[in-house]
Order: C-alpha cells, then sequence, then structure tokens
C-alpha cells in the first residue's frame, strides 16, 4: 500500500553498535520478561461463582414476593385500613423518596389572589424529549392535556385528562380539585375532596391477591385557596389563573398518594417563582414567555408561561441526582376549541 511505503521513508536513527552485545549477555545470564498468562478459573472457584448467582436469584424472588404486603392501620376512631409495605408499586411517584424527616413548610406565602375568569378550555399537545449530556436525545413521544367546561353537584367545573388516562374535575371558582381518578393496569387510585377534607381510595392487584387502602385526611391550608394534585399536569390551569410579573412568588400545596403517606408526606408545598422572561420557539410557534421556576423540595423544574394566554410552553426536569439528564416537553399543537367533557 502506498502509505506503508511512505512510512518506510521516514528515518530511522541506527541502533547503538553496543545493543547487539547487550542482548546477547542477558540472554546468557538467563534474564527473561514474564508476560501474564490467562489462566481459566478452577471447578472449585466456577462452583463458587454459580452458587452465588443462585444464591442472588433466590433472593431477588424472595424481595419481589414480599414488596408489597399488608399491614394493618387505624386511624383514630376509624376502621382498620391497608397500607402497602415494602417497596413502592410505581417508582416514579416517589421518586428519590426515602423514609426521613421533609420540611413540609411552603417557602413563600400560599397563593390566595387568582384570576379563575383566565382558565381557558382546550387541548394542548406536547412532545417530550429525554436527554442526557446535553447532547444525547431520545424522543419520548406525546401527549395532549384537554380541558373542558362542565357541572358536577350543580358546580361549574373544569374536566381535565391526559391523553384519555388521569381525569381531575377542579372547581373554576375556587381552583380546588373535586376528584381524581388514576387508573391503572392493576390498580386503581380515587381522591375525592370536600371542602376541608378528602378520602383516597386505592386498589391493586387480581384476585386472590388484592390490595386495598381507605384513607382520610383534613387538607392544608386556607379553605379558599387553590390545590392541586399528584399529576404532573395539575398545576396547567393554576398557571393560567397566575398574576404573574416579573419578581412574582407563591405557594400552594399538592396533595400525594395517602397509600404512600409512610414514605411521602401526605401534602408537599410547590414553590414557584418567575426567575425572568425569555422568547422561546416551540413546534407550536414562538412565545414570549415568563420563566417560572418549580420547587417540590429537592426536585426542580423550569416551565415557560406565554405571557398573552398563559399556556405552558415548555416545562424542563432535570435530575435530582446530578446525572445530567433531563426530559424537555414542548408545545407541539393547541387546540382552542372546548372539548366535549
Amino acid at each position: 500500500m502506498k502509505w506503508k511505503d511512505e512510512l518506510r521513508k521516514l528515518p530511522v536513527p541506527d541502533p547503538p553498535d553496543e545493543l547487539l552485545a547487550r542482548i546477547l549477555a542477558s540472554r546468557a545470564a538467563g534474564a527473561r520478561v514474564l508476560l501474564p498468562q490467562v489462566t481459566t478459573a478452577s471447578g472449585q472457584a466456577r462452583y463458587v461463582r454459580y452458587a452465588a448467582a443462585v444464591a442472588m436469584l433466590v433472593a431477588f424472588g424472595w424481595l419481589v414476593s414480599s414488596t408489597v404486603k399488608p399491614s394493618p392501620m387505624r386511624h383514630a376512631g376509624g376502621p382498620p385500613i391497608w397500607s402497602l409495605d415494602g417497596m413502592p408499586l410505581f417508582p416514579t411517584m416517589v421518586l428519590a423518596q426515602e423514609q426521613r424527616v421533609r420540611d413540609v413548610r411552603p417557602r413563600y406565602a400560599l397563593i390566595t389572589t387568582t384570576v379563575p375568569s383566565a382558565v381557558r378550555a382546550g387541548r394542548w399537545t406536547y412532545e417530550a424529549r429525554w436527554i442526557t449530556d446535553g447532547v444525547f436525545t431520545s424522543s419520548q413521544g406525546q401527549r395532549t392535556i384537554a380541558r373542558a367546561a362542565s357541572v358536577h353537584d350543580g358546580k361549574p367545573v373544569w374536566f381535565m385528562t391526559e391523553s384519555g388516562r388521569d381525569t381531575v374535575l377542579v372547581d373554576q371558582a375556587s381552583l380546588r380539585p373535586l376528584r381524581y381518578v388514576r387508573p391503572m393496569r392493576r390498580h386503581l387510585l380515587i381522591q375525592e375532596f370536600g371542602r376541608d377534607s378528602m378520602v383516597e381510595w386505592f386498589h391493586g392487584g387480581a384476585p386472590p391477591n388484592e390490595r386495598h387502602f381507605q384513607g382520610s385526611a383534613a387538607l392544608p391550608g386556607p379553605a379558599g385557596s387553590p390545590l392541586l394534585v399528584a399529576w404532573s399536569s395539575s398545576i396547567d390551569a393554576l398557571v393560567q389563573a397566575l398574576p404573574l410579573a416579573r419578581g412574582w412568588q407563591g405557594s400552594v400545596y399538592s396533595i400525594n398518594w395517602l397509600v404512600y403517606s409512610d414514605r411521602v408526606p401526605a401534602f408537599t408545598p410547590l414553590d414557584l417563582r418567575v426567575t425572568g422572561s425569555d422568547r422561546i420557539t416551540v413546534p407550536a410557534g414562538t412565545f414570549d414567555c415568563w420563566k417560572l421556576e418549580v420547587r417540590d423540595g429537592v426536585q426542580k423544574a423550569l416551565v415557560w408561561v406565554s405571557k398573552d394566554r398563559g399556556w405552558i410552553v415548555m416545562r424542563q426536569r432535570t435530575s435530582s441526582d446530578e446525572s445530567g439528564e433531563w426530559r424537555i416537553d414542548r408545545l407541539a399543537a393547541v387546540d382552542t376549541t372546548p372539548p366535549a367533557p
């Protein structure tokens, strides 16, 4: 090959005259270089490894079988209920949460001033991407948030749903949830809310290994202040009603799953703060936005809210483990035609 010919033409220094004599003398002295050898494991070593692997499989099977088991709990003055013991069925609900003391006091004053009439019906479709190290991108598909006006028990409500799964009824005047339903493959979560208290039902598993939970709790904060549920899009309607401006800040309580109250507080504050403004271009267009920081304990997300209509144009959620990964949801399409509830 041509490159080999060119390589041979490169100048090479001549070896010193005494090099051959030194090599022969070294060989005569018996000096050798011992290179590492690849040895195969003995039968005993292989047996030990196999035994360890079997032990790990047995331990894993025991862990799976004992992960979810009923542990009786009793509310004061109430009937016995059931809680799920061991690891959570849905790790995303309790991401990075452990049994530890957590400060659940809101960082800012609770939100009491809203403009409920600014909330509008419509459909918002978002495309999601997962980004690693700012370079590697993987599509996470699309999701559609729908909001329609309806009536529940004689009250005007917002009927909100995500791609036909999670469903939330929100009182139009107070922006407080009235009912939250989350169906899953083999589980069902239902939360119902009154003026100052809530009740939750959780049904999981298939016969004969069904698990049931029923619990209740008093709601935090003033009776007229907004509340959110543990649904990523619960904040969308509230954001439309907030008087966002430079320097604005406020906190709102989010209601978690009572079934996991042994590892996650039943109520946690979301601390909201406007940190600036940006002009954002997404598939749905270009928008002038408020940049809103949303904190939930150690978790933090950034939300860009359009200044004119209060739409959430983009969300960015960074992993709390400092792994350099984050998820971005960008507004892909908007349909302002009121959907049927």
